[in-house]
């Protein structure tokens, strides 16, 4: 079979809007891949949304429709390997009901900003090198460090929203959430500790608090009430 028969027939079975690159056609070929891919954009059969990057465009009665934001924005993700924090990810937490204009990546890539079409993206360190796989895990880390700093919660409400969370989690995600918080700010690391040691994880509780300077205080604005041990933890 033809290479651009190969194209033109993945162009036809895939999704209208998703978004794909050279490399998801199954051709060894890539050149003869970029002739056809160009030609059949002369015929706006596929639009570009970046640097090697397409979609088919959705055919409505009141025009075209192109990718959504949260589809550029998962683009980015695995090639970059990292996920999406900030008002984005504490969104979906259900931490904030705030929709973001700016759609934040945890990346390995240099911190930077693009534009593609209407869409604000950028890009932050990703501090524990955690994979679109761990996203969850990373997001609730992100969100005890930005605790004081989300929108419409109160560092209290966001405890006891990640409480309930991580009640539902099993051992396999508790002991990799510790591999990945080793990363993040002591302050991080004494606030989930707090919460372990309060669902009864005493042992992964010990592991934190052995990283933890026994004289820093945090001040984070947590009460008594959220985090019956708080004192325990120099949490104030």
């Amino acid at each position: 079979m033809s290479v651009a028969k190969i194209t033109r027939d993945f162009i036809e079975q895939i999704e209208d809007t998703k978004i794909f690159t050279y490399n998801d056609i199954p051709s060894s070929k890539k050149s003869s891949v970029a002739i056809e891919l160009s030609r059949l954009f002369k015929k706006g059969v596929v639009k570009k949304i970046a640097k090697g990057k397409f979609y088919k465009p959705k055919q409505t009665q009141f025009g075209e429709i192109a990718p959504s934001d949260e589809e550029i924005a998962k683009s980015y993700l695995v090639e970059e390997e990292g996920y999406i924090t900030g008002y984005g990810g504490y969104n979906r937490l259900g931490l904030t009901t705030q929709i973001p204009n700016v759609i934040t990546i945890a990346s390995n890539r240099v911190p930077s900003r693009i534009r593609i079409e209407n869409v604000n993206i950028k890009f932050v360190p990703n501090i524990a090198n955690g994979g679109v796989k761990d996203t969850q895990l990373l997001q609730i880390l992100d969100a005890l460090r930005d605790i004081k700093n989300i929108p419409d919660n109160s560092p209290n409400d966001v405890v006891l929203s990640i409480k309930k969370i991580l009640r539902k989690f099993d051992e396999k995600k508790i002991k990799k959430m510790l591999k990945l918080v080793r990363k993040y700010p002591p302050r991080v690391k004494a606030i989930l500790g707090a919460i372990l040691k309060e669902m009864g994880r005493w042992q992964e509780a010990y592991l934190l608090k052995e990283m933890l300077n026994p004289l820093t205080t945090y001040k984070i604005g947590i009460s008594g009430d959220t985090l019956a041990n708080r004192d325990e933890w120099k949490i104030a």
